[in-house]
């Protein structure tokens, strides 16, 4: 299916609560023991945003319509990292090599001994759709902005090298969920939006 994203990195966000998806499964024996976790790779990562009112006129009914298309085509949403400064990565970061899988990802091409910390999102682009990630602990570039960054979940996609790696302003990109998604309109003449965003993985 052709994802064609309609860009809603510039809403306004009241709230954002982002989440997180286990496809794995707990083994728990009925007659006692150690409890053992089977981990699935997929899950991707969730967010609910609620937006803060906005005048129907005219911010709210194009926010309406905005979300009504994302609602059918998908969407990309700026992953919020509240008083993170994100500083100067650099342009043209890539993945360096290929990986078939695993929790790490080499990357290249970023400023020298730029320092990415630990719980900092990114995302790799596989074509054309991004993919979000998380540092799973601080790493420190090289002279020539390269370095292995271990992350907290694996690899969802086979990766050949040359795949691009955005830092300065990580998304999540997917689907609003849920059958049914409203816009409630108050006295005020006023809209709210509250809606859940699973990441396509």
């Amino acid at each position: 299916m052709a994802f064609d994203p309609v860009d809603l990195r510039d809403i306004k966000v009241q709230i954002a609560e982002p989440g997180m998806p286990d496809p794995g499964v707990l083994q728990q024996p009925v007659m006692g023991g150690f409890t053992n976790r089977i981990g699935r790779l997929g899950g991707g990562h969730t967010a609910k945003f609620t937006l803060p009112p906005e005048r129907m006129e005219p911010d709210g009914r194009k926010l309406v319509a905005l979300a009504q298309m994302a609602k059918e085509y998908g969407a990309l949403f700026e992953y919020p990292q509240v008083d993170f400064v994100v500083g100067t990565p650099g342009n043209g970061i890539s993945i360096s090599g290929a990986h078939a899988g695993g929790r790490f990802v080499a990357i290249t091409g970023a400023t020298p001994r730029y320092v990415i910390r630990q719980g900092q999102a990114f995302n790799v682009e596989r074509v054309g759709h991004p993919y979000l990630y998380f540092a799973a602990a601080q790493t420190i570039l090289d002279d020539n902005g390269a370095g292995i960054v271990p992350i907290t979940r694996p690899l969802r996609r086979k990766l050949f090298g040359g795949e691009a790696v955005e830092i300065r302003r990580p998304v999540i990109a997917g689907w609003i969920v849920g059958d049914n998604f409203s816009w409630p309109i108050d006295m005020q003449r006023t809209v709210g939006l509250v809606f859940d965003v699973l990441e396509r993985a």
